[in-house]
């Protein structure tokens, strides 16, 4: 988990933070955290999990034979993060009140156009001064990490070296579909009240058991896709790789075999269903892959210098 998180996935919501009174979790220098604390961080990450195309994160849905395994990793995660928060601290690396402004207006954009990812939010506590003391610390290890890695470099025969091992690793996978949208944004972008989604859900339920009773798909996309681009063509979207397209879209899209027609399901759009025509695989060549290479490698580095300064840190777990 932790390798992948590092790369930046779920970056922005999952910093802890400081000032709870409850029984503590752990202590990183003289800063301690909270159980509460490491809770919320724990909610925020299986809330995440859903509108990311994060298969590391099933970890996180709620068990009490692994509930444990996961306190003790999100524990883990928001160590690392402080011990480099701190050394950002006394590198002097400073984050402005504009650039956390910015920031956070871009989030609060991106909310608004997904109400239900909101409310998951609000209800594990990411309130406004919450979220931006948060983008606050994001930022400052953020610069952390652009300061440590621009003085890096990456030969050719490491990336050579990288795609010879990992060869298997850079494989393109794509499918051939079709889709209906039923939109739940209006007209100002943002998402509809809960009483016209659900009627614009059972519109959605409608149109997939009428496909499943043997209607014409793309007719039906044709007459009632609020994608008007995609539409008209019958809802076709061509071939698509699983980063080019919304995480929470793709992730069903590739989930189905050749042939199949998904259930309905829900994205920041709206109200989706998906059938899935064909599917390839292709093995991307070295200089496809070398921007990847490049960024696992410095990632891979930079690991080695969070686990350096952790081990350099006085880190206490009670």
């Amino acid at each position: 988990m932790k390798k992948v998180l590092y790369l930046g996935l779920v970056m922005v919501l999952c910093f802890s933070m400081i000032g709870c009174s409850n029984s503590n979790a752990f202590k990183v220098g003289e800063t301690e955290f909270s159980n509460e604390e490491v809770d919320k961080v724990k909610s925020i990450l299986t809330a995440t999990q859903s509108y990311t195309d994060a298969d590391y994160l099933a970890q996180f849905k709620e068990s009490k034979d692994n509930d444990d395994k996961i306190k003790q990793e999100v524990i883990s995660y928001m160590i690392d993060n402080e011990v480099v928060y701190q050394q950002a601290q006394k590198d002097k690396i400073k984050v402005t009140d504009d650039e956390v402004n910015q920031k956070y207006s871009q989030i609060e954009k991106m909310l608004d156009t997904n109400q239900e990812y909101k409310k998951l939010l609000d209800d594990a506590g990411v309130d406004e001064d919450y979220l931006k003391e948060t983008i606050k610390k994001d930022l400052a290890v953020q610069k952390y990490r652009e300061n440590f890695e621009q003085d890096l470099k990456v030969t050719d025969k490491e990336v050579e070296k990288y795609y010879k091992e990992h060869k298997d690793e850079f494989k393109e996978e794509s499918v051939e579909a079709y889709h209906i949208l039923v939109s739940t944004l209006d007209d100002k972008n943002k998402t509809v009240d809960d009483s016209k989604k659900e009627e614009l859900k059972s519109k959605a339920e409608s149109l997939l058991k009428e496909i499943k009773n043997g209607g014409d798909f793309e007719k039906i996309a044709k007459e009632n896709s609020d994608d008007k681009s995609s539409g008209k063509k019958g809802g076709y979207l061509g071939y698509f790789t699983k980063d080019s397209k919304n995480a929470q879209f793709t992730k069903e899209a590739f989930k189905l075999e050749k042939g199949q027609v998904s259930n309905v399901f829900e994205t920041p759009f709206g109200y989706e269903i998906v059938k899935v025509t064909n599917k390839k695989t292709e093995q991307k060549s070295l200089e496809d892959s070398r921007e990847e290479i490049v960024n696992r490698i410095l990632a891979d580095k930079y690991l080695d210098q969070v686990n350096s300064l952790r081990e350099k840190s006085d880190v206490q777990r009670f």
